[in-house]
């Protein structure tokens, strides 16, 4: 299995998520939590876009963020090196978690969960993935797999905005992907 280093350097200034780059143009947000920003592809993205953005990762790499902001932009971030166990989070228009937070601990996954939402500003966003049980990552006791209807359940409180499953086997590898695409909106 890759290093989280390793993932890192391979992924950097790779393109933002396409969820995250799709919602942004069609909607506005002031500020955001990168929750697992890894190499800092969506940070930037969002800085670049003129958001204000915590970038939380518990193997930061800021120079991975900061080598691609000019000065003005580097006013508009804010770094947290922790775990998702430990975090607190902030009030926020917007959080984004891609491929992420199902790297929680088991035991704390649905204390994450309701942190990110009371984080979540009134009418704000929650923009992500959650793995599925039938890919790679389900025979792991240290990732987080759920079924359809459980994500469903965790989703309750809040307006639907995409909720799309995908499934396949990657050609590079012959592993096996199962999650969900989540956008959704916080509307109590």
């Amino acid at each position: 299995m890759e290093s989280i280093s390793d993932y890192q350097k391979r992924t950097y200034k790779d393109k933002a998520n396409s969820l995250l780059t799709e919602f942004l143009s069609n909607h506005q947000v002031k500020d955001a939590i990168d929750l697992g920003c890894g190499s800092g592809n969506e940070t930037v993205y969002m800085i670049k876009k003129g958001i204000k953005v915590l970038s939380v990762d518990k193997h930061l790499n800021k120079n991975f963020i900061l080598d691609r902001l000019t000065d003005n932009e580097k006013k508009n971030v804010v770094f947290m090196e922790n775990s998702f166990e430990n975090v607190i989070l902030p009030k926020t228009d917007l959080i984004v978690a891609f491929f992420s937070i199902p790297f929680c601990s088991r035991d704390e996954f649905d204390n994450l969960w309701n942190k990110i939402y009371d984080s979540v500003n009134e009418n704000g966003y929650f923009i992500g993935q959650l793995f599925g049980d039938r890919g790679v990552w389900n025979p792991s006791l240290n990732v987080n797999t759920f079924t359809k209807e459980k994500i469903k359940e965790y989703l309750k409180l809040y307006k639907i905005i995409l909720f799309e499953e995908k499934e396949f086997i990657r050609k590079s590898d012959n592993k096996k992907w199962h999650y969900f695409d989540i956008i959704a909106k916080k509307t109590k």
